[in-house]
């Protein structure tokens, strides 16, 4: 016969043993819920991106897929994703937008040289330098990037009037530097105040001035934010069309945007050859954002070092 003191033990041990058995079971069952639910939001997440991606690419598999299609399809009663009859006729007249394509390829290299030149000088200077006025600036280069281009287009036209810099190239790139050269000076100034001062102080020490600092030291450790910047300013006038229509008054210089826009007629659109050439004018953007998406992601992140 046990004791009454053994019993209470037994049953003491035998019911410790039954909850902690229970809590095992209870914090399994509570891991496998987080993680299920974990995993939820993942493929939701998922999902939702691939829609998002999806809704963006739709515009462009359409132009493309729509440029291999006769234009009287274009009219059909039935829209249709995917071309009813393939054919190649809307490339024929290619080799007449090839000027067009060069003086869009000029006007957008010597845009983003000229957007560099500006900007990471100024970007250097208000990032170092602890001016008392460096807020203010910064706040008047943002407004420039809020303010629409069609409430500065009429007066823009009127001061390149009288500058002689209507129909002419170097008129076109300035005006897209105008938009190009705040963006630069706004990203490269978040990334150069981010560099530890500690590499500056030891250019100096090695007898560099400021602008043997800034093109030995800072522009080499801002190089992928300054690929990020020419990609932007680059594209940007790319594909300007308000610029384009705007300071070109009797046809001289035109560019992509505009030669596109004058497939549209007054009583027929030719919708192949605007389908067919906008394909052509996305070629290049492809494959600069392809090859620069590596600088694009390591600049991301480059802005998050501190002194």
């Amino acid at each position: 016969m046990l004791s009454d003191k053994e019993l209470r033990s037994r049953t003491s041990c035998s019911s410790r043993r039954q909850s902690s058995s229970l809590c095992t079971r209870s914090y399994r069952g509570s891991r496998a819920m987080h993680k299920f639910w974990r995993r939820s939001r993942g493929y939701g997440l998922t999902l939702i991106g691939i829609a998002i991606l999806l809704v963006l690419l739709f515009p462009l598999v359409w132009v493309v897929l729509s440029s291999f299609q006769p234009t009287a399809d274009f009219y059909a009663p039935v829209a249709s994703l995917i071309p009813q009859t393939f054919t190649l006729e809307n490339y024929s007249s290619i080799s007449s937008q090839i000027g067009p394509l060069l003086t869009t390829l000029v006007i957008a290299i010597f845009t983003a040289a000229l957007s560099l030149a500006i900007g990471i000088p100024a970007a250097y200077a208000l990032a170092v330098f602890r001016w008392r006025w460096v807020a203010i600036a910064m706040f008047l280069i943002l407004i420039t990037q809020v303010v629409p281009g069609v409430m500065v287009a009429t007066p823009l036209f009127l001061t390149f009037s009288r500058l002689g810099l209507l129909n002419s190239i170097v008129g076109l790139v300035i005006a897209n530097s105008a938009a190009g050269v705040p963006f630069t000076i706004l990203l490269l100034t978040a990334f150069m105040s981010g560099i530890p001062g500690s590499l500056r102080e030891a250019a100096h020490l090695d007898g560099a001035g400021e602008w043997r600092t800034l093109f030995s030291v800072i522009v080499p450790t801002t190089r992928s934010a300054i690929v990020a910047a020419a990609l932007f300013s680059f594209l940007f006038a790319w594909g300007d069309f308000l610029w384009a229509l705007t300071l070109n008054t009797n046809g001289t210089i035109t560019p992509l945007s505009l030669s596109i826009f004058q497939f549209v007629g007054n009583f027929q659109t030719n919708w192949g050859g605007i389908m067919a050439t906008s394909t052509i004018a996305l070629v290049p953007a492809m494959i600069l954002l392809v090859g620069a998406q590596r600088y694009i992601s390591v600049g991301l992140t480059a802005g998050a070092i501190k002194d």
